[in-house]
């Protein structure tokens, strides 16, 4: 029994010798170290390969031996790649093999062509002093023709230390090697980026594995989410600035801009932190940020004290903006490098006295330019932060002085209000008509007065509002017309067109009624025969167009105050500033025409 236990254990001793990785080869690190060094460089997050099958064509080949070596050596291959085949091919090639006769040493030039990280196509051209079967040449096809199946960087590292095909300089240095197969055979299995991960991370960790197939993608979203904290920190600093008072003492300035002392050390914590590291061996522990923030709050805790004793006693004796600015960018560069010669480093020379020395070595700037970046950074936010509060400022004195001048033009209008809304004229004509039309025609008599009436409860309703919608006023301006055709007869025809996207558009009240009033006091009312006149409102692009037509006399040079139309001239100009225009035009088509601009923009 004892024997038998004893055959039984030698058994499952040998048994697990077997089981005990049986495929693993004793260069199969090494080669992932290859792929990891030759075949990435930061900037790609895939390997080069061929995705679709090889179709080589052989240029140059003398006799049938020429091509036996090239079929051997592709049989060779189409053992190793799993993902693509290759086969020779007479026309419509995807990888050209040129081979000519050359004296004096071999010479090569390949150029390839990819999409992405996929190889869409090589030429290759090879000069061989001897014969395609010699063993020279031969070396020189498979070594030209292997690497031509991926596209090899410079390894990170120096060199990769294996010696073969994708690791030499030089053809005659190099052969197949059994490592070269398996290289080819895992950057062309179907399973490569899985084995590659699971390689990857089990040796140096997720966070190398990120970094050799992602470093670009994560720099770029590093440096996005740099520009989006230092883009809120400023709007965060705008939307306090209102609430600032304008000498704090000196707790008041630092929490005002407490916001400095958490955006600059995470800023340089990422500048020190973010590029993730190509050496595997490096790793940032959370210990590493916390230190690195601590001590540049610390640091910037200092600039803001030292700026807040300093900068103001220069300011005040600048008195031009500009010149405020450059100075207030050269302190903020300036102080960083000051304050630390002037309270920190006498500590450090203290113990260490060969300190300043590191700080006078022209190293120094090349191994600090991210520090010297983020200064530079910091002072130019500060300038543009003092340009754009000028800007908001000087918007909202410009507003200041439009609204007082709209209350002046307001007081104004209500001074005139019976003249400029519903002239006196036009009041004691129509009041005439109504006493000499109750003898004649009752029904016009009616017509008449309830127009009227709804002409003074629209002026009355609409008091205290600045803007009515198109709609309302063409109906104001429809009950108006109706009381000049009522007084004129036949000799007044008008039309009122308005298109359906404006009726709900708003408009200053009173825009339309007194452009029309006048079309009849120095238009239709100066010409013997028929008088017409149109209203027209349409939409045009993003803009909105109210024009009057009539057929009376034409414009003088400057109708705009003979016309009594200065107060609307002006209301306009207030309310829309430069975006809207009054124009006018005499002979067959005369018309005058308020254009309001962007007001069907979403």
């Amino acid at each position: 029994m004892k024997q038998v236990l004893i055959s039984l254990i030698v058994i499952l001793a040998a048994f697990n010798s077997l089981l005990a990785n049986p495929t693993t080869k004793p260069y199969e690190e090494t080669t992932w170290n290859v792929i990891r060094e030759r075949l990435f460089n930061g900037e790609n997050a895939n390997a080069y390969r061929f995705e679709e099958d090889v179709r080589l064509q052989l240029i140059g080949a003398k006799t049938h031996q020429d091509s036996i070596v090239i079929i051997q050596m592709i049989n060779e291959l189409n053992g190793l790649l799993e993902t693509s085949k290759i086969k020779m091919v007479n026309k419509d090639p995807n990888f050209s093999l040129i081979i000519t006769k050359q004296s004096g040493g071999t010479s090569s030039n390949s150029r390839n062509r990819t999409v992405g990280s996929q190889i869409v196509s090589v030429n290759l051209e090879l000069g061989i002093p001897g014969a395609i079967a010699d063993t020279e040449s031969i070396s020189q096809i498979y070594y030209h023709t292997i690497r031509n199946l991926t596209r090899l960087f410079i390894p990170q590292h120096g060199s990769t230390g294996y010696g073969g095909i994708f690791d030499s300089s030089e053809a005659s240095n190099a052969e197949f090697k059994e490592i070269d197969k398996d290289l080819l055979r895992k950057l062309y299995s179907t399973d490569f980026y899985n084995n590659l991960k699971e390689s990857t991370v089990e040796k140096f960790g997720y966070h190398y594995y990120l970094h050799l197939r992602y470093q670009k993608l994560l720099r770029n979203l590093s440096y996005s989410f740099k520009i989006i904290l230092i883009l809120f920190g400023f709007l965060f600093f705008l939307s306090k600035e209102a609430k600032r008072k304008k000498n704090p003492g000196l707790l008041l300035y630092v929490k005002q801009r407490a916001i400095i002392l958490l955006i600059i050390p995470f800023f340089h914590s990422f500048i020190k932190t973010s590029a993730v590291s190509s050496s595997p061996i490096l790793i940032i522990t959370p210990g590493d940020v916390i230190v690195n923030f601590l001590g540049t709050v610390f640091y910037a805790l200092l600039l803001l004290v030292f700026l807040y004793y300093t900068e103001p006693v220069f300011i005040k004796k600048i008195d031009n903006f500009l010149g405020k600015q450059a100075f207030i960018f050269l302190s903020t560069f300036i102080s960083p490098l000051i304050v630390p010669a002037v309270l920190v480093i006498p500590f450090f020379l203290f113990s260490d006295p060969n300190l300043m020395a590191s700080f006078t070595h022209s190293s120094f700037l090349r191994q600090n330019s991210s520090y010297i970046f983020l200064i530079a950074l910091v002072a130019a936010l500060r300038v543009f932060y003092n340009f754009v509060t000028y800007r908001i400022q000087s918007m909202v004195n410009q507003k200041d002085v439009e609204i007082a001048k709209m209350k002046e033009l307001k007081n104004q209008a209500e001074l005139n209000a019976i003249h400029s809304r519903i002239n006196p004229h036009f009041l004691y004509n129509s009041l005439n008509s109504i006493a000499s039309l109750s003898h004649i025609d009752a029904d016009k008599t009616e017509n008449m007065a309830t127009g009227l009436s709804e002409l003074f409860r629209y002026s009355i309703n609409k008091e205290n509002k600045t803007y009515v919608s198109v709609a309302e006023e063409l109906e104001m301006v429809k009950n108006y017309l109706e009381i000049e055709k009522t007084r004129f007869g036949d000799h007044l025809e008008y039309e009122i067109n308005a298109e359906e996207a404006t009726q709900e558009k708003q408009i200053p009240k009173f825009l339309i009624q007194p452009l029309v009033e006048n079309a009849v006091k120095h238009g239709v009312s100066q010409i013997k025969g028929r008088g017409k006149i149109a209203v027209v409102v349409k939409k045009h692009e993003n803009d909105l167009w109210i024009s009057i037509y009539d057929n009376g006399p034409d414009f003088p040079e400057e109708p705009i105050s003979g016309y009594g139309l200065q107060n609307l001239y002006d209301k306009l100009e207030i309310i829309y500033g430069n975006n809207a225009k009054i124009n006018w035009e005499n002979g067959a088509d005369k018309h005058l025409k308020v254009a309001l601009k962007n007001q069907f923009k979403s």
